[in-house]
């Protein structure tokens, strides 16, 4: 006699699987609109990095070291595949952190959409700052 699972059985089994895997994704996330919460003055570098993360730029400034963090959020339309670059809007978070030696000394955040961004000159594409 031979046992065979019936097809339910078998679909339901397989997108349990799916549904399931998505709960192992690890991949951090950063929110720095509520992050930024976490940042107060006389934090170390070491204690931002591990609320932040690496920064996405490095700068040299008049008082020290700036860390500028910065998030873009696009909406739905944005993300359309093909014609979404026409339709939509991008809004970017921007984070300025500023150190005094080893630590916090100003930490400044702003929310930016497309024209402001543009106006601003901060650059928002490229690799992480090492």
């Amino acid at each position: 006699m031979r046992f065979a699972f019936p097809p339910r059985f078998v679909v339901c089994l397989c997108l349990l699987g799916l549904v399931g895997s998505g709960c192992f994704y690890r991949d951090p996330v950063r929110h720095l609109s509520s992050d930024i919460c976490l940042i107060t003055p006389n934090l170390t570098q070491k204690e931002v990095l591990s609320y932040l993360g690496p920064p996405d730029q490095k700068q040299k400034g008049e008082l020290g070291e700036v860390w500028v963090y910065h998030e873009v959020k696009k909406s739905f339309l944005r993300k359309t595949p093909y014609v979404g670059e026409k339709l939509g809007s991008e809004n970017y978070d921007v984070v300025t952190i500023t150190f005094a030696g080893d630590t916090v000394s100003t930490c400044l955040y702003r929310a930016y959409n497309e024209e402001e961004i543009k106006k601003s000159g901060i650059a928002i594409s490229g690799p992480r700052a090492e």
